[in-house]
């Protein structure tokens, strides 16, 4: 099936916010002296996680149901959704807010919420955006970068009757005012957490605009998700991941806001009363055990996305209603979703291995790919032979 090229002004934004993204990425990893140790430390503590995932996850569930926090655990988008939205209804929450995380994409939990009648709203400004537009995020870290300034102006002056204007901060300000009064209300927030230390129990939130900080102070009720496959063993890898993940997301050697949280607030602080963590698979298991997880190292920081000739060309909307984009959901699109359009995203690559050269964790992009390609017509080879001699089965009674 052939796939659309994006819109001319879609395709300079990308491959203009490619540049810029790149050489901020190079020039904060050219000033760490430690670079490849770092990576170095980084790969051991995420391929140490998926050496033993259900050992790792089983000390997470019992460091946290230590400091009281109600663990439960989701093996597809259904069930976690399902966890989600009774946990809301249970606490009567009339106020929720999301973070953003491509997770939350994967699950579709927008759309759930509101086939059930439960309004969850996105805090961070790029997501909100692009809950307003009734458009899918186009990238991990910046959901509309996409976009052109007249067209988020357009859909603001759309959605919430804003006059027209092109100034970026006056934009920003209408977008962050409204928001800032939703917070200042909320009753309960669904949170992803970008990474978990298994040992200690502790749940990590990274941004750079500090809606994670607010809504770990302000909602009364937090309703924490983590992709299990995101953990490392103890905080000193998790420190090593994080590192990683700022500089080549952002460019930056720290990300400007880290929470932690690892069990209530006591009822004279700030902080949520109650913590519930839904650990979601969804395939993450059988990944593993089908060898494919290399592919699990991930740590959604965006980078192969900045240097993908073919996501500049096709932009998120060009991976359709899949949950990732850009070369990583080349690679993770098939392996999570059993569709016809997942499957063909393998072959969205012409071969350029810049993925491969920019990945701060060395995730073998085209391996993988290929790899994948070759299982799958295997298991198609396979299917012709059991088509072809079915009738001689079904005549003779015993497998030919």
């Amino acid at each position: 099936m052939p796939v659309p090229l994006a819109p001319p002004r879609t395709r300079f934004i990308l491959h203009r916010m490619g540049e810029l993204a790149t050489a901020t990425r190079n020039r904060a990893w050219a000033q760490i002296p430690d670079a490849e140790t770092l990576r170095e430390q980084a790969i051991r503590a995420r391929d140490t996680v998926l050496a033993d995932l259900p050992g790792h996850l089983a000390r997470l569930e019992e460091a946290a149901t230590a400091h009281n926090v109600t663990v439960h655990h989701a093996q597809s988008p259904e069930e976690a959704n399902r966890l989600i939205l009774e946990t809301l209804r249970s606490l009567e929450a009339q106020v929720i807010l999301h973070n953003h995380h491509p997770l939350l994409d994967e699950l579709h939990l927008d759309q759930a919420a509101r086939l059930q009648g439960i309004p969850i709203t996105p805090l961070h400004p790029g997501d909100h955006l692009a809950w307003l537009a009734q458009t899918r995020p186009g990238h991990p870290v910046w959901p509309v970068g996409h976009l052109s300034v007249e067209e988020i102006s357009d859909i603001l002056h759309a959605q919430l009757r804003t006059p027209k204007t092109y100034d970026p901060d006056h934009l920003a300000s209408m977008v962050r005012m409204p928001l800032r009064r939703t917070l200042l209300q909320v009753d309960a927030a669904v949170m992803v957490a970008h990474f978990a230390a298994a040992r200690e129990g502790v749940l990590v939130f990274l941004d750079n605009d500090g809606h994670n900080a607010s809504l770990l102070s302000l909602a009364r009720h937090v309703v924490m998700l983590l992709s299990v496959e995101l953990m490392a063993a103890h905080m000193e890898d998790v420190q090593h991941v994080i590192r990683v993940f700022a500089l080549s997301a952002w460019g930056r050697p720290w990300p400007a806001y880290v929470s932690y949280v690892h069990s209530p607030a006591p009822a004279e602080e700030d902080g949520p009363r109650t913590l519930h963590l839904i650990l979601v698979d969804h395939g993450r298991s059988r990944i593993i055990a089908q060898g494919f997880g290399q592919a699990l190292r991930c740590i959604h920081c965006g980078a192969c996305h900045t240097v993908c000739p073919v996501y500049q060309q096709i932009g998120a909307a060009g991976y359709g209603e899949t949950a990732y984009s850009g070369p990583i959901g080349t690679v993770l699109n098939p392996l999570l979703l059993d569709t016809p359009e997942a499957q063909e995203q393998t072959f969205l690559c012409h071969h350029a291995g810049l993925c491969m050269q920019t990945c701060p964790l060395e995730i073998p992009f085209e391996q993988l790919r290929q790899a994948y390609r070759q299982a799958q017509a295997q298991n198609r080879r396979r299917g012709w032979g059991d088509r072809v001699l079915a009738p001689w089965r079904r005549r003779f009674g015993r497998r030919t």
